[in-house]
């Protein structure tokens, strides 16, 4: 049965464009996401394009469209906050791909107070992304070409890893890439991390999708009290997680800890909840972050 579904994914699966897509560049490539996020159709004629909407409206993808808007939700809940307290906001976010929510969110946003800087080790992925900003006119979006692991770790109000745990294995790395974040992140500064408990389709993603070099595509559970701990090793608190409608990903806010002994004051902004006012018209109306200050 197996090799059937993977005989049929080879052939017909040709004539989608998702799934040329994720030949081309790996299944987990942010180019794949980038093409996910659009979720439009396209192949070669009606076939390919009925081929690439089942594709598409596969239960994972569904999720990472899901993430994404519950990454836009939050990002607006911190910067809405900080803006009511007259703050400016610097993202970074390490493995961005090319970057489309972070437009997307630049856009929604507007005024002069955010900076965003994309990062990832994809070279194409971040000409993606610049010739894209570019296409819109989104002026305070930038692109770096970065290692998220090996280099060194941003220093921002907000630094966002999402979808990139979720595909490594080294657990050791991951612990590593953490604290590295912590160790750089002034104090009260924001950690918005993804994670994945639970994926219905694991078997189904490892027989048939491949990475980047054309290995089986090979994701690694990890329950949300785990990813909390390695956050709370690494010095941060206040930690919020929120899953997704279908239970498959996660996305947490931590807050890097205070240097009690010095007797630093400073804000918390950390969202209760991700559901808060999206200044766009379209988005739900949802709840306030909260801010709190701490001493």
């Amino acid at each position: 049965m197996r090799g059937t579904a993977s005989r049929a994914f080879r052939t017909l699966g040709v004539l989608s464009e998702g799934i040329r897509i994720g030949t081309l560049y790996g299944f987990s490539s942010g180019e794949m996401l980038d093409y996910v996020y659009e979720n439009e159709a396209r192949g070669r004629g009606p076939l390919g394009r009925g081929i690439d909407r089942m594709y598409l409206n596969s239960i994972g993808w569904r999720g990472i469209r899901e993430r994404r808007a519950n990454l836009i939700r939050t990002l607006t809940a911190i910067v809405v906050t900080r803006r009511s307290l007259g703050l400016s906001t610097r993202i970074v976010d390490i493995a961005a791909g090319p970057g489309r929510y972070l437009i997307d969110l630049a856009e929604s946003l507007g005024g002069h107070d955010v900076a965003i800087e994309c990062r990832d080790l994809d070279a194409d992925a971040v000409a993606q992304g610049r010739t894209l900003a570019a296409a819109r006119g989104v002026a305070n979006v930038t692109f770096l070409q970065h290692d998220a692991l090996n280099g060194p770790p941003p220093s921002a109000d907000i630094v966002v890893v999402s979808g990139l745990y979720e595909i490594l294995t080294d657990e050791a790395a991951i612990r590593a890439s953490i604290a590295a974040i912590g160790k750089a992140m002034p104090t009260g500064g924001l950690l918005v991390v993804t994670g994945q408990p639970h994926h219905p389709q694991l078997q189904t993603i490892a027989t048939l999708l491949t990475d980047r070099d054309g290995s089986p595509w090979r994701m690694h559970l990890r329950s949300t009290a785990t990813l909390e701990r390695w956050c709370r090793q690494a010095g941060f608190t206040d930690i919020h997680t929120h899953a997704d409608t279908l239970g498959i990903f996660t996305v947490s806010v931590a807050r890097r800890a205070a240097n009690v002994e010095a007797a630093q004051t400073f804000v918390r902004l950390v969202p209760g909840d991700p559901h808060v006012a999206h200044p766009c018209p379209g988005w739900a109306a949802l709840t306030p972050a909260q801010h709190v200050l701490d001493r």
